[in-house]
């Protein structure tokens, strides 16, 4: 039988009134819940649930199950995380004593419980959102359906979450910057450490009018470069790879677009308008279109002193 000591209950009971707590991690030692210390809202207070829950990654460990209680708005939900890596015993404990250690804290104080089996299934804003059209979506009829929406067990994710596992570290000034990428005129650029795979910051600037972004771009390494138009106020995402670069440099700088802009970017609030991939700096051209603009070579070939190779098209682009 499941014994929960004072300790844990004073625990909770004082995570549950102080707004300023994220997260209160319970672990299973011998039957018995402990507690452990409380996690504080990232950074500023006024942080939303989505962009603060990525910074939990550090208590999720990939062969330790927990309890997790997180805070949501004005509501509690109740975490049991059980990773695949864990040994197969000690997960079993942790799913059935789920039910006791709800009913020990109080079930009513939770908006509802979940189980999760990977730590992307909580520090993933998507994730969330999934759950979120999933709970919209649902008709509640009976006290039946209450009950099994309150208790939502273990729901794989249908998106699963590959960019993240390809997320580059980033410094914390990089980090920083992107989150003040904001008004009009607003410029950020960020490469990576080839040597440590880290995404660094070149420089930040505001009020930078258009025609001087193309002399921001380096002409001898790849580069990421965000960038809010002054007259359109779209989000510009440019990636320039010089064919200058080292094969390895713009190797590393392709395979992190993905975390960088699905991952990194949307946590720091920046939505992206617009992709544009280019070599030359002189190619870049503030249009509008599709999905991608630009012109970029995915192979080509030195014969001699010319490039021979296939350029990546999009409709509307002019072709020379």
């Amino acid at each position: 039988m499941l014994e929960v000591p004072s300790s844990a209950k004073e625990a909770f009971l004082a995570f549950t009134s102080d707004p300023s707590l994220l997260a209160l991690p319970f672990k299973l030692s011998r039957n018995t819940l402990e507690r452990q210390l409380a996690i504080p809202h990232p950074g500023k207070f006024q942080q939303s649930f989505l962009s603060s829950v990525v910074h939990l990654d550090h208590v999720l460990d990939l062969k330790s199950p927990l309890y997790l209680v997180l805070r949501r708005d004005d509501s509690h939900i109740l975490i049991t995380y059980v990773p695949y890596m864990a040994d197969t015993v000690v997960r079993k404990e942790y799913l059935d004593a789920r039910s006791a250690v709800l009913e020990a804290l109080g079930e009513s104080r939770f908006s509802f419980s979940l189980i999760c089996k990977e730590p992307t299934e909580i520090t993933d804003q998507r994730s969330w959102e999934e759950r979120d059209s999933v709970a919209q979506k649902l008709c509640v009829a009976d006290e039946a359906d209450k009950h099994s929406e309150k208790d939502k067990g273990y729901h794989k994710n249908k998106c699963r979450l590959c960019d993240r596992r390809m997320k580059n570290n980033i410094t914390d000034e990089a980090a920083e910057a992107l989150g003040r990428l904001k008004d009009p005129g607003d410029c950020v650029q960020i490469s990576v450490d080839v040597l440590t795979d880290t995404l660094e910051l070149n420089f930040q600037a505001t009020s930078l009018p258009p025609m001087l972004v193309q002399s921001k771009l380096p002409t001898d390494c790849p580069s990421f470069t965000f960038y809010i138009h002054s007259q359109n106020s779209a989000t510009y995402f440019i990636f320039c790879s010089p064919d200058s670069a080292t094969v390895k440099e713009r190797m590393k700088h392709t395979m992190a677009i993905a975390g960088l802009v699905n991952i990194i970017a949307k946590e720091a609030g920046i939505n992206v308008d617009q992709k544009i991939e280019i070599h030359e700096r002189e190619d870049l051209e503030f249009e509008q279109g599709d999905d991608r603009i630009g012109r970029f070579r995915s192979v080509f070939s030195l014969t001699g002193s010319t490039r021979v190779g296939t350029e990546s098209t999009w409709e509307g682009m002019p072709v020379s």
